[in-house]
């Protein structure tokens, strides 16, 4: 076992079957906003018709009882299972890797140079050219014909090794794989014979670059200062349509621009909503703490991201509380269970595959649960589950 598979850090049930470390993580550095405020919600930028707007299929209702709001579906849920993409063998897809770069808990993950070492596997000048942030050109690390260029006590204090070539998806020592990537697969083969478990990029640069040109460059940022002023964004939870965040995050307009968002849900106690011209809200005063009620939040946070993904054209929601981890988790776990028809147990895993730092506290979980109940007639998952 390589000393350094012990760090403490969330894995990818995938990642883990290839020996890949997240991040690392330390689960004593989280923190939480604690400030106690008004927790009545308010919208703004959309009205309440746009907000209740539902399809045909949508049988959820909001009523009011006693001061407060039950949310009782008039259809019990059915349960399902989260699909997942089949990757082949010792390749991640472009969006794991921009969950990756973008991993963060007490700090970005980005920041340590010893996070990642990505190394790009094509020729000199299409590296020149562009590249994905922080890679460097594979030669200067592994020499086609001379083998390691730096000592593998050093290459062992990355956490991952991450290769891609222009394109490529085949399996890994294939002869179409060989034929695509010589270099890529003769790099891939020279760390895993040094003990090294290197990945490579799915669909190779050509593909990640499509996706997230904003995470692509051509300079070379490899030393502590340059990763600093690298821009860090929200984790993708569902490809192309919904983010999870931070109030910094949700107030930088590059952000909202390259991540092209459309709506943004606002969890936070005291932030203003920072683009109201030019993005929905829907605004929610939270407080992260054992007295906040979700019962109101839960089913309007739900049929706002879900009326924002369902409009055409399709929106991109944004959900962010101060830090990303406990009032935006909740919220993101109630669509996912309601609108994914996912149990809390099967959300809460696919959320902490996206965003390792989430982390809804003890009174959010209890008051998930008690909705989990609601939405499909039993309760699924055990607060035992959920806590380990």
């Amino acid at each position: 076992m390589k000393a350094w598979c012990g760090r403490l850090m969330h894995l990818p049930n995938d990642l883990k079957e290839m020996g890949v470390i997240l991040s690392r993580v330390n689960k004593s550095c989280r923190t939480s906003s604690r400030e106690h405020v008004n927790t009545t919600h308010t919208v703004s930028s959309i009205s309440d018709r746009e907000i209740n707007s539902t399809t045909d299929s949508d049988h959820s209702s909001i009523l009011p009882v006693l001061n407060k709001i039950l949310y009782e579906p008039e259809e019990l849920l059915v349960p399902a299972l989260p699909e997942k993409a089949q990757v082949e063998r010792g390749y991640i897809t472009p969006q794991q890797v921009y969950n990756l770069l973008n991993a963060e808990e007490a700090h970005p993950a980005l920041y340590d140079p010893y996070y990642i070492l990505i190394l790009d596997c094509r020729c000199a000048d299409r590296y020149k050219e562009n590249h994905v942030v922080t890679a460097r050109a594979a030669v200067t690390i592994i020499h086609p014909e001379l083998g390691c260029l730096i000592s593998c006590i050093e290459l062992q204090k990355y956490t991952i090794i991450l290769l891609y070539a222009e394109e490529g998806c085949s399996p890994v020592g294939s002869v179409k794989a060989k034929a695509d990537s010589p270099d890529l697969q003769r790099c891939f083969f020279q760390l895993s014979d040094l003990g090294m478990d290197p990945v490579i990029l799915l669909g190779g640069f050509s593909a990640f670059s499509s996706m997230y040109p904003f995470l692509c460059t051509p300079r070379m940022v490899l030393l502590e200062p340059e990763r600093h002023s690298l821009t860090i964004y929200p984790s993708e939870i569902l490809e192309g349509a919904l983010y999870q965040g931070s109030v910094s995050q949700a107030s930088d307009y590059c952000i909202i621009k390259n991540l092209h968002i459309t709506h943004v849900v606002n969890a936070t106690a005291n932030s203003p909503d920072a683009f109201p011209n030019t993005v929905s809200y829907l605004r929610l005063r939270l407080s992260d703490d054992a007295q906040q009620d979700l019962v109101e939040a839960l089913p309007l946070a739900s049929r706002f991201i879900k009326a924002a993904l369902k409009a055409e054209p399709a929106g991109r929601v944004l959900v962010h509380c101060s830090m990303g981890r406990s009032r935006s988790s909740a919220l993101t776990l109630a669509f996912l269970m309601e609108h994914r028809c996912w149990s809390l147990l099967h959300a809460l895993r696919w959320l902490k595959e996206r965003r390792a730092c989430s982390a809804p506290n003890l009174n959010f979980l209890s008051q998930l649960l008690t909705y989990e109940e609601q939405l499909f007639g039993t309760r699924l998952t055990s607060l035992d589950d959920i806590r380990r």
